[in-house]
Parts: structure tokens; sequence; C-alpha cells
């Protein structure tokens, strides 16, 4: 199925910190040619005896970590041009305090990992941080125009990669219910970052995150090369309790986990491509296919099991871990023997 390099593959309108959405992304966060120191001075902020207020070492540490620690962004693929990408990321955190926010708590989750008798803490943090930034972002909102479109991108994109990150290290007391509850609501908070990313392209494509945006979106209109998902399309295809639009709608998420799996076979592959699409395809699928997971229907659930594939492939990325196995656990149990013909390829390549 053929698809534009025209279409973004990345960006939100308001979010709702009410709907128990936790969130993540930084792909972003990355290359970037002459930049500039900001727009306007800043002003130190004084209070009204004209003293400066206290430095906060919590926070800090926090933008240290960022500043410091490129495997943050690993989902991402942001092995390189870690400093020149940040410093865009900062430079426009500085008139976008929701963006500030909210990097500081993608910080915070990360140190929850690398620590975790400090994880409780951390996690007070993030949370904190996160529900801060997000309160900025909705009250500053009006729409994306060229003075914030880099911004608002670059936030949604580590809220994303922050949600994402959540979804997958959770672990549910009512199994699959709660892991698909979960999942679908990030899907749907992805999707708005597509939804606005497509809406602001030209004036993306005339910023400085042109060239980032320009690979990530070639990445994502490959035409898919391997046969590993065959079996799936086939299921779909014959499917007799799939309307066409569905069916037209899971050949394509289909289509994605296939490029992505062809990402992970190519030895020569660029790290920042080999497992982009764990967190690209939460933002290339469509609401029908997220219906479909949403009364688990048991060719979208074969698709997610697929999906947990790429997991497995990427399990040595902090954001992502065991969740494959995890993942397909859930499927398998719930599903149950009448489906194991079309779960052998999730079930040989994870266990």
């Amino acid at each position: 199925m053929a698809r534009t390099s025209s279409e973004p593959s990345v960006s939100p309108s308001r979010y709702d910190a009410q709907r128990g959405t936790t969130p993540q992304e930084s792909a972003l966060l990355t290359p970037a040619s002459n930049i500039e120191s900001p727009a306007r001075p800043l002003s130190p902020k004084t209070y009204d005896d004209g003293t400066e207020p206290p430095v906060n070492f919590d926070h800090m540490q926090l933008l240290i970590h960022v500043t410091q620690n490129s495997s943050m962004f690993d989902l991402s693929g942001v092995y390189s041009d870690h400093a020149t990408g940040l410093a865009l990321g900062l430079k426009e955190a500085l008139t976008a305090p929701y963006l500030m926010h909210e990097l500081l708590a993608f910080s915070a989750q990360h140190l929850s990992f690398l620590y975790p008798d400090k994880s409780k803490q951390y996690l007070h943090q993030a949370v904190s941080l996160q529900t801060r930034a997000i309160s900025l972002f909705n009250s500053t909102w009006t729409q994306v125009n060229k003075s914030n479109c880099v911004a608002v991108l670059l936030f949604s994109s580590v809220l994303g990669h922050h949600l994402l990150a959540d979804t997958l290290h959770k672990r549910h007391a009512d199994g699959l219910d709660g892991f698909i509850t979960r999942y679908v609501q990030c899907i749907e908070m992805h999707r708005g970052i597509y939804t606005i990313a497509k809406s602001a392209w030209p004036l993306l494509m005339e910023s400085e995150i042109e060239p980032i945006l320009s690979r990530s979106a070639n990445f994502t209109s490959r035409e898919p090369v391997g046969n590993d998902c065959q079996s799936i399309k086939n299921l779909v295809k014959d499917a007799a309790g799939l309307a066409w639009p569905e069916k037209q709608a899971c050949q394509r998420a289909i289509d994605y986990l296939q490029v992505g799996l062809d990402a992970v076979a190519e030895t020569g592959e660029a790290p920042v491509y080999r497992h982009q699409m764990i967190y690209s395809w939460t933002l290339l699928v469509t609401p029908e296919v997220n219906k479909l997971l949403a009364r688990k229907q048991p060719e979208a659930l074969i698709i997610l099991a697929y999906y947990a594939v790429l997991l497995h492939h990427g399990r040595e990325l902090w954001q992502v871990g065991r969740a494959g196995e995890y993942v397909l656990g859930l499927i398998d149990g719930y599903l149950g023997p009448n489906w194991d013909q079309w779960m052998q390829f999730p079930r040989q390549m994870i266990r």
C-alpha cells in the first residue's frame, strides 16, 4: 500500500489531565543546524523585596540528566547529535514553559527506571511536573502558528513518549482489559499528535526541525518488503466479521508493522530507524483499528501480538523492557487454542 512521504510522522490539540493518560516522546530532539539564541531575552524573576528566587536543585538535577543522558531518547534513535538537538529543545523550552516542565517530567521518569530504590520519589516528580506541563499547555493553547509550531510539536512528542513508556511498563491486575484500555487511550492521544502535525506541516517544513521530520516521514512511507506478516494479512482479508473499511485499516496497520520488522532485520540499518516503528505505530494506527482493539476483536488482537514482536526486538530499550512477552501472554491467554495457527509467528519470535 503506497504512502506518501509528505505525511507527518508525529504531533496535540488539548490534553486532558483527568483521563488518566500519563505520558511521552522526544524523537524530535535531534539534529538542528544553525541553532540561534532565544528570540527575546529573558528577564530574571524577583520577589517583592527585590531578591531572586532560590535555585531548585531537584529540577536542576533533572535538567542536567536531560543534557547528559542521551539514552532517555533511545526509542527515537537519538544516538547522535544529542547536544545539538537538545539545544533546540531547550531553546524552545525557554519560551514555552509547558515544554520545559514536560522535559523535566520525562527526565524524572527515566531516573525512576535507572534508580529503582528511588523510583517512588522520581515518579512523584514525574507526575507532578507532567500535570503542571499539561495545565500550562491547556491554559495557553490557541492554535498552531509559526511562532509556536516547533515547541508544540516537541512538547507533544515528549509527552507521547512519556505516555507510551508508562503504558508499556504498567502491569494490570485485570489483565488484558486493563492493558487494552490504557493502550487505546495511548493511541487516541498519539492520534491527536499526528493530526496537529499534519495541520501544521507547511509551517514545520520551514522550521529548524524540517530535516528530522523529513527523514522520519521517509521512513514511515516505505513500502513493506518482508513476508513476516503474510499470515495475518490473509486472516484479515478473509475475516467475515470485519467490514471492508476495517479490513483496509487493518491491512495498513499490518504494512506499518512489516516496515518495522524490515528495519529490525536490516543489519546495516541506522539506529535512528531500527526501533522507530515501536513509537510511530501508535501514531499511524487509524481510529478503525483502535475501535477493534477496544472491543477485543480477535483479528485486531493478533495484529497487536505482531506489534509485541517489535516490542520484543526493542527489549533492551528502557521504555520497552519485557513488554513484548507481557502483551503476548495477555493475548495468548485471552484467545485460546482456536487461534493457535495465527499466533504461531509471534510465539516463535518471542518465546
